[in-house]
């Protein structure tokens, strides 16, 4: 399995959930579904990759290990679904080169973990970003959405 635990797809105009989002990181979000989420056909959110799987001694633990592995796994913010591509989305208001890292290593590991054959991109939604970040996304095809406030 790809991800810790199943993903699902919520359509654009669905208000959903967005557990690793901080509220600056909502209000961002909404107005890039409100000028962009008519591109996908849906989103998900909070998406578990990676992390240290548990093997347990005793059967019937199964809970026990996923929740570990979720604890150690890389969370994405949102997923973009297109028919074409799915966007690894990760929404930071100020970006830096930490929300680059982000982009690139869940996309990484995205590919990794077999999350889907369409084809994955780095993608960092923000308001403003470093220049140098901004830089180093044009030179390695990270996609840079930036929104007014």
């Amino acid at each position: 399995m790809p991800t810790v635990y199943p993903i699902n797809v919520y359509l654009p105009e669905q208000q959903a959930h967005y557990p690793h989002m901080a509220k600056r990181d909502v209000e961002l979000w909404e107005r890039f579904l409100r000028t962009h989420g008519g591109k996908f056909y849906g989103f998900s959110y909070d998406i578990a990759l990676g992390g240290r799987s548990l093997q347990l001694p005793f059967e019937g633990e199964e809970e026990t290990a996923l929740g570990y592995q979720y604890s150690t796994a890389l969370k994405i913010d949102a997923v973009g679904w297109m028919s074409n591509q799915a966007w690894i989305i990760e929404v930071r208001p100020e970006a830096t080169v930490s929300a680059y890292g982000s982009a690139v290593v869940y996309t990484l590991v995205a590919r990794r973990e077999k999350l889907s054959d369409l084809p994955l991109i780095p993608t960092v939604v923000c308001e403003t970003m470093q220049l140098d970040v901004e830089w180093a996304a044009q030179m390695t095809g990270v996609q840079v959405i930036k929104l007014a406030r």
